[in-house]
């Protein structure tokens, strides 16, 4: 073979997981003129050389992740590497497999600090080791069946550890199950209570009085509202739910939302808006979409300071419903539009208060949607300003559900797991 030029400064890519070895091999080239660069292990090693374009890769072989070995044989399979020398350095290696698998030579460590150098150098100018063709072909044979072994076993990982998955998934849905149920089951008599209270059936009120029932009764439907999320989330997430579509009035749907939201937004002295822009009958299950739109308002409240304004707004085409919640708070970051609809998760908003809540309330709403054939999001500030007097600029987060001509077949219900909390709470 005719000798190759080096370039006057070589890039040498050294992946090693050990940092005194990179530290040792970099000051001895460096000092001769050599540009290091390093990687901490194979799956590193394998993207630095793809951007980098090295002339000559040092591997080890015993790394974590995949092996030297392993990396070595993936380098071979990018284009514009596969002429790129790949030396094995090691002090836990074999000769002979390395050089089947594609190395091109094989140094062992520890390095003679003079000659290592030239060694590399040689390298460069197009020198390569060769084993036999027999020897070749038994360690290829070898190899094969380790990888083989290799494979086998981490099927079985992964196998085991989606069983666990599962398991623990069915766990934490069985918790959330029995954790709702046993929390719904003294605020049924709860809020019975306050009803026959609020109805003077039991003697007339004070103003003081009506105050307190009136707070009571506030903080019972948050907590009537965070056990409903505690159930559909996990009934949702496992399947065991089945939508039941059936035709409804969206405006009469939206407005009893609102209804019920206003208590809690005249607490925080806000003011809840309702825009139709015409919308075409609905078709979906009235009672969860009321959940998922009423946790959108629920959400809105919390965020937006005292004495502004909410919007819910609803539209709709030949094809799709929509239902859009507009507020005027601090908004959310950039990163929380996605990140908001996963389960209990806060968003960091541009404020410093941090609203209470389990987290599950736009996730519920999501999977809701989702199980309609729809699709839900969120902006902040809204791409796009509703027909108002007023200017939302914190947050707008809206769904749409396709309408009865485009939805889609409803799928069968899975079975419903065992222990299911019995009754509701609203």
């Amino acid at each position: 073979m005719a000798e190759q030029a080096p370039s006057p400064h070589p890039r040498i890519l050294y992946i090693e997981d050990n940092p005194e070895s990179r530290a040792l091999v970099r000051n001895v080239l460096e000092a001769r003129g050599f540009d290091v660069l390093e990687a901490s292990d194979g799956i590193a090693g394998i993207d630095l050389a793809i951007s980098a374009h090295p002339d000559l890769i040092l591997c080890d072989i015993e790394m974590p992740g995949i092996d030297g070995y392993e990396t070595a044989t993936r380098l071979r399979s990018y284009r514009g590497l596969d002429a790129c020398p790949i030396v094995v350095l090691t002090s836990h290696g074999d000769r002979g497999l390395s050089l089947s698998i594609g190395c091109d030579g094989y140094i062992e460590k520890p390095i003679d600090v003079e000659k290592f150098p030239g060694q590399l150098r040689e390298f460069l100018k197009g020198k390569r080791e060769k084993v036999r063709g027999p020897e070749e072909r038994r360690y290829l044979r070898e190899y094969s069946q380790s990888l083989v072994e290799r494979l086998e076993a981490t099927v079985r990982e992964l196998t085991a550890a989606n069983s666990r998955l599962r398991a623990a998934a069915r766990s934490k849905t069985e918790f959330m199950q029995n954790l709702s149920h046993e929390l719904a089951t003294p605020l049924t008599p709860i809020t019975g209570y306050l009803k026959i209270l609020k109805s003077g059936k039991t003697g007339a009120l004070s103003d003081p009085q009506q105050k307190i029932i009136e707070s009571m009764t506030m903080s019972s439907e948050r907590l009537s509202r965070t056990i409903d999320n505690l159930v559909d989330f996990a009934t949702l997430e496992s399947g065991g739910y089945a939508i039941h579509r059936d035709q409804f009035e969206p405006q009469t749907v939206a407005r009893s939302i609102l209804d019920e939201e206003k208590l809690k937004a005249k607490a925080r002295r806000i003011v809840l808006e309702l825009a139709v822009d015409h919308p075409s009958a609905g078709w979906g299950d009235e009672r969860k979409l009321k959940q998922a739109i009423g946790n959108l308002v629920d959400n809105a409240i919390k965020f937006s300071p005292h004495g502004s304004n909410v919007l819910l707004r609803v539209a709709g085409d030949a094809s799709r419903l929509y239902f859009e919640v507009y507020d005027q708070g601090e908004g959310m970051l950039a990163d929380d539009a996605e990140k908001v609809f996963d389960p209990f998760f806060h968003a960091d908003r541009v404020g410093d208060e941090r609203a209470p809540g389990a987290g599950l309330g736009l996730p519920v709403a999501k999977q809701i949607v989702e199980a309609h054939g729809g699709k839900i999001w969120a902006e902040s500030p809204p791409k796009n300003q509703p027909d108002s007097k007023h200017h939302f600029s914190g947050a707008k987060v809206a769904f749409w559900i396709p309408t009865r001509a485009h939805a889609p077949a409803e799928p069968q219900p899975t079975t419903y797991p065992e222990h299911a909390p019995e009754g509701g709470t609203s």
